[in-house]
């Protein structure tokens, strides 16, 4: 039982991790050049390519946190855990689906598991040093 608590808390707290800094990012860029974000009422692709890029920075520190929380268990576990929780996540909004395309969510697919990889590894280092 206490291994599910520490396994969901470590998603919740990743995943709340890499939603704060996804949306920072998001707020900060569509504060500072809307014309760069959206043209007719349509998100740009160039934007689109360039949240694609950010997600993998975003995605590194919350797995860094739900490996952390998760140390009590398998760390790669909580990290596979965590791959999973994304990428169900990206796939089951349909509307952003919709609105992106097949390939964005491809993008973010691959950029989820790369980033919970390097999160999990950064953790895996600092804990044995």
């Amino acid at each position: 039982m206490i291994t599910v608590i520490f396994l969901f808390l470590a998603l919740l707290f990743g995943y709340a991790t890499t939603v704060i800094l996804s949306m920072a990012i998001t707020f900060a860029i569509t504060s500072t050049s809307k014309n760069f974000v959206v043209k007719d009422f349509r998100i740009r692709r160039r934007y689109n390519l360039v949240q694609d890029l950010l997600w993998l920075p975003c995605v590194i520190p919350g797995a860094y946190v739900a490996s952390w929380i998760g140390s009590a268990l398998s760390q790669w576990m909580t990290g596979a855990a965590f791959i999973a929780l994304l990428v169900v996540v990206l796939w089951a909004n349909a509307w952003e689906r919709r609105q992106r395309g097949i390939p964005h969510q491809i993008v973010m697919t691959l950029m989820s598991i790369a980033g919970v990889v390097a999160g999990v590894m950064i953790r895996v280092q600092s804990a044995t040093q």
